[in-house]
């Protein structure tokens, strides 16, 4: 066997190892369209950004950064100085995922990087105190957009959402009851289901379905009957990323923008001290519901 002169010399050297986050990066080179940004490791724990332009590149993500203990994240949900005991892939929605397709008169199957600005523009008035800017993707996640009375998560129009789990499934959520039972087809939501209406039924938070503003970050009032039909779509409104990952959205007209305040819902002091120990406890189990191994961002990492 004839040996290069560059092999030559390289002989019996030892190759330089990469590091695992390292790793984490060139694998997310190959597997995306999109530009990725490696901002270095910290502490043991490394930071990037990536681009993305294709729905599925989501799947791709979820699965490495589950392999490598990174926290999958929405671009302006969180700094990487909030991510606590593990590395963070911050994604990035290119334009090319803004298409919106109507569905009749008065609906439409938007995708996440689809603007308020657009929905505005063909009719859709509930976003008309939403920035122009802002995505579908973010409007999900942002409380400070959605309607703060308990049992009125309807306003926002939000009819079925196509979501990607922590697990990597996915599935299309919306309204169920008597005639719909298609998410109790989903084995994970075999699970999840019982437990949220489990959960609805606790003292604190049915006493909450009657306050003036919905203190928990979850939606549960949406699988409460009580202005609307059960939606479990709208169980994320205002979820800031941390349960699921926004795919595909059905959305319906609606003729006035919702009831919002900003901020957190303003509570009395009297409601607060009720409610103190009963938000972590409701809060955590529903996080712990859809996302056990924290591959999204939890409530206190965000912005």
């Amino acid at each position: 066997m004839t040996m290069n002169r560059r092999a030559f010399l390289s002989f019996g050297k030892k190759a330089v190892s990469q590091s695992p986050w390292q790793n984490f990066c060139q694998r997310v080179a190959r597997s995306v369209k999109g530009q990725i940004r490696d901002q270095g490791e910290l502490e043991g724990y490394g930071a990037a950004s990536v681009t993305i332009s294709r729905l599925a590149d989501a799947l791709h993500l979820q699965a490495l950064c589950a392999e490598y203990d990174a926290a999958m994240v929405l671009d302006g949900i969180a700094v990487r100085d909030n991510v606590i005991g593990r590395s963070c892939l911050s994604v990035r929605l290119e334009p090319a995922l803004s298409q919106v397709e109507p569905l009749g008169d008065n609906a439409c199957l938007a995708q996440p990087a689809a603007t308020a600005g657009q929905l505005l523009a063909m009719g859709y008035c509930q976003f008309e105190h939403v920035p122009a800017e802002v995505t579908l993707a973010h409007w999900l996640a942002s409380p400070e957009y959605h309607d703060v009375r308990p049992g009125y998560t309807h306003t926002s129009g939000l009819e079925r959402i196509h979501v990607m789990f922590a697990d990597g499934k996915t599935a299309v959520l919306g309204g169920f009851g008597v005639n719909d039972e298609s998410p109790l087809s989903i084995p994970s939501l075999q699970r999840i289901i019982p437990n949220l209406f489990e959960l609805l039924r606790e003292d604190d938070v049915e006493w909450s379905l009657g306050l003036a503003c919905w203190p928990f970050s979850y939606r549960l009032d949406a699988l409460k009957a009580l202005h609307a039909d059960i939606n479990l779509a709208r169980l994320f409104l205002g979820h800031r990323a941390t349960l699921v990952w926004a795919q595909e959205m059905v959305i319906r007209k609606m003729p006035q923008a919702p009831l919002v305040t900003p901020g957190k819902a303003v509570l009395s002091e009297q409601e607060r001290e009720r409610l103190v120990h009963s938000i972590t406890h409701v809060e955590g189990r529903v996080k712990g519901l859809f996302d056990p191994s924290g591959l999204f961002l939890y409530l206190d990492e965000c912005l």
